[in-house]
């Protein structure tokens, strides 16, 4: 990465155009997101209003964006339960535009999400990844997470059936 890589920060209610925005066009991109071009909500209501509870602490979960100027062009998304038994674990989606890959910018937003999960005393990091996706299993592997399951025929895609590694990672 170098000066001029995209800005990696948390996001923020105004962010919430951006992130649809690329969330459509990974939707669109590849393959190895789970909702299909066309199957996300467009309306921008909810997500702001989710951002904003989320920058007012009413909402334990957290979002790190990478901003290339006013473009998003990569995120972790980490979801926490509400409840007081779950609150210490966070799932977590990402996806990085095709044409950022590769330049360790996955690898950022990933170490990013680490930093604040550790930050805000998490315990558990969870994620799923489909089994030929190869890249983010690597990736996510070099950031410490392991494999602590299969999940067999767990999606359909274009046809075929897909598993997915369901992988953890401690962080204390």
């Amino acid at each position: 990465m170098t000066a001029t890589d995209p800005v990696i920060r948390l996001g923020r209610p105004g962010d919430a155009s951006a992130l649809v925005e690329l969330q459509h066009i990974l939707d669109n991109e590849t393959e190895f997101m789970l909702l299909e071009p066309g199957e996300r909500e467009p309306d921008l209501e909810p997500l702001k209003l989710r951002l904003a509870a989320r920058a007012e602490g009413r909402d334990l979960s957290y979002l790190v964006m990478a901003l290339d100027g006013p473009a998003a062009v990569g995120y972790v998304d980490v979801s926490v339960l509400p409840f007081a038994r779950a609150r210490r674990t966070g799932y977590v989606v990402a996806g990085v535009r095709s044409g950022h890959g590769g330049r360790g910018l996955g690898g950022a937003l990933l170490k990013a999400a680490l930093r604040e999960a550790r930050t805000r005393g998490m315990r558990r990091l969870e994620l799923t990844v489909m089994e030929q996706n190869r890249h983010a299993l690597a990736l996510y592997l070099n950031c410490g997470f392991q494999v602590e399951g299969l999940r067999r025929a767990a999606l359909d895609v274009q046809g075929h059936r897909i598993n997915e590694y369901y992988m953890g990672l401690l962080l204390d």
